[in-house]
């Protein structure tokens, strides 16, 4: 008895064929659930941008110079909404040192605060609100002795309440008045 065959492929060529076709299916299956949690995952990811730097704050009839202030900004850029709990600092590679960094309230957010996608939200620090200007006192707490390498790795934190931290390094000015005032300092000793 003749085995049947189409187009000139026996039985037993086409049972093999269609046999890629259960292999090809639970592919692109495992393809389709890897994307969508993929997807599922990037979207439930909290993300914000991180700045800070020297602002001036300018007044209409105000006299003599402009006061100056250190300020932290940070824009939810996420789809999900975020919860802001403190503001710091960070420095080290491996020898690493925390400060968490006090406000002016009146000119300020409060903590904690709660941002949808595309708000934002700003701590000011005022540089010479004391005896001590806040960038001679921030370098004599936090960056001396060894103020060149904690000024390279210094890093402006934003903590959320989820436990996600978001760093961003400090503006150029910034930078350079706290190497002033280290420098300062160490011409002092």
């Amino acid at each position: 008895m003749l085995e049947p065959s189409l187009f000139g492929i026996g039985k037993a060529q086409w049972e093999l064929v269609n046999s890629f076709a259960n292999w090809l299916s639970a592919i692109g299956t495992l393809a389709a659930v890897c994307v969508s949690l993929y997807l599922a995952n990037r979207l439930s990811t909290p993300k914000a941008k991180v700045s800070v730097g020297l602002r001036i704050i300018l007044g209409a009839g105000a006299k003599g110079p402009a006061p100056e202030y250190v300020v932290f900004r940070v824009v939810n850029t996420g789809e999900r909404p975020l919860r802001i709990t403190q503001i710091g600092w960070k420095l080290g590679l491996w020898k690493k040192r925390y400060a968490i960094q006090m406000y002016e309230a009146s000119l300020s957010s409060t903590l904690p605060v709660d941002l949808a996608h595309g708000q934002e939200a700003q701590w000011f620090i005022p540089t010479a609100a004391r005896e001590v200007p806040w960038p001679s006192y921030f370098a004599k707490g936090m960056l001396m002795p060894n103020y060149r390498s904690s000024c390279f790795t210094l890093r402006a934190q934003v903590f959320s309440s989820v436990g996600h931290v978001f760093k961003a390094k400090p503006e150029g000015p910034l930078l350079s008045k706290l190497r002033e005032a280290c420098e300062a300092l160490a011409k002092k000793a």
